[in-house]
């Protein structure tokens, strides 16, 4: 094998590696999030749902008050940071899991930046 092929097959192995610690830490942020956000005297109950599937992560955010679901078009993640654009809306959320995935505290863009923390709600009962 020549050097070339082996600094290939190097490489192809870290970025598979990268790749398979991105969703695994993606996937310990599973789960449902909620909260209110607040425009002014107006507010939003919102919940974050987010999920793990085959290696990919998509998020959906529910406003409640609304009765909208808005599916992510994209999610990027930088460690417990993360960016979901929700183009359907013209918005996106940004922010950050708390170490123990208890809490998301960011910011919700959607022609203002508002603060907004969700808190992770404990799994429906299996019937």
């Amino acid at each position: 094998m020549s050097f070339v092929q082996s600094a290939r097959l190097t490489a192809l192995g870290c970025a598979a590696a990268l790749l398979l610690a991105g969703s695994a830490a993606a996937q310990a942020h599973d789960g449902d999030y909620a909260g209110v956000l607040k425009a002014g005297p107006q507010q939003f109950h919102l919940v974050l749902h987010v999920k793990t599937d085959k290696g990919e992560t998509s998020a959906v955010v529910d406003s409640l008050d609304q009765g909208v679901s808005i599916p992510s078009a994209a999610i990027k993640w930088d460690g417990p940071k993360a960016s979901m654009l929700f183009l359907t809306a013209g918005a996106e959320l940004e922010g950050e899991f708390s170490a123990d995935n208890t809490t998301f505290s960011g910011t919700w863009k959607q022609g203002l930046a508002l603060p907004v923390t969700l808190t992770r709600q404990a799994p429906a009962p299996r019937p």
